[in-house]
């Protein structure tokens, strides 16, 4: 993300040019299983279920679009680490609309996941207060769709839930195309420069979100997005393998930092125990 938004000219690195072509990219992915869902013969339930659905994907981008456009201004371990409030703002969320009632140790965890994460997550260096509020608004946003995700997707088939959420992005990324000149046009200069880079990065990406919105509707909202949290750990994880294979990308972890990342993994750990 943070080379997709910082590499090229103004027009093809525009959040709106970028999440244009990612509309376009979740648009192949839903096609399928949409079909699969309607030849599964799975209930999408009514207009109003189908309706909603699809017009949160526009609550998503908007999170997405805020992201992005700190990226360009702030390292990215600094703006994704605000990212670990989502089960906060979450849990809130699942209180007062799915009603659901977490267990004390459940929340124990959640906290200890989020505090894990923020310590692998933050860098030196001091964050910028505009970020850290467009940041926490972007959390808030994702929060709410995904309360919404979870409250109407649970009425239908799970398969046409996350066909629907899907086409739902597609058709917010289509929005864009069709409604903002700047991305049209950074979205054909898109194709040329950074098509590559994109489809590989949207494509993980919809595959993570199609198993995120799964757990989201076979479990409680809450566990599903503080499972979620433990993503810094994994890259932690990877950081070190590659160190280890290729030592000029070496992550380090000496002193201070080690012993950060040793309280962080764990905090984890323990919130992992906890979750499960």
């Amino acid at each position: 993300d943070k080379y997709l938004v910082s590499e090229g000219d103004e027009e093809d690195s525009d959040p709106g040019a970028l999440l244009a072509l990612s509309g376009t990219i979740a648009g192949l992915f839903a096609v399928p299983i949409g079909v699969f869902a309607l030849l599964t013969g799975a209930s999408f339930g009514g207009l109003a279920d189908i309706v909603m659905l699809v017009g949160i994907g526009f609550l998503y981008y908007a999170a997405i679009w805020i992201y992005l456009d700190m990226l360009k201004v702030e390292e990215t371990s600094n703006v994704v680490s605000w990212f670990q409030t989502i089960p906060l703002f979450g849990l809130i969320g699942a209180l007062i609309v799915l009603g659901e009632h977490p267990e004390w140790y459940h929340v124990l965890a959640i906290i200890f996941l989020v505090l894990g994460s923020f310590l692998l997550s933050w860098k030196d260096g001091e964050m910028k207060k505009t970020v850290m509020f467009w940041m926490t608004v972007a959390a808030l946003l994702i929060a709410a769709y995904d309360v919404l995700f979870a409250n109407y997707g649970r009425t239908i088939d799970e398969v046409a839930a996350i066909s629907l959420m899907l086409i739902g992005k597609a058709v917010a990324g289509y929005s864009l195309l069709l409604l903002d000149k700047k991305a049209r046009k950074g979205f054909w200069i898109g194709l040329t420069t950074k098509l590559k880079a994109q489809f590989v990065s949207e494509s993980v990406n919809t595959l993570a979100d199609i198993a995120m919105y799964a757990s989201m509707l076979l479990m409680p909202l809450v566990l599903a997005q503080g499972a979620a949290a433990l993503q810094p750990l994994f890259v932690l994880i990877g950081a070190v393998v590659m160190g280890a294979i290729f030592p000029q990308v070496s992550e380090g972890g000496e002193g201070e930092d080690f012993r950060k990342k040793v309280i962080a993994i764990t905090l984890m750990i323990m919130g992992g125990i906890l979750l499960t």
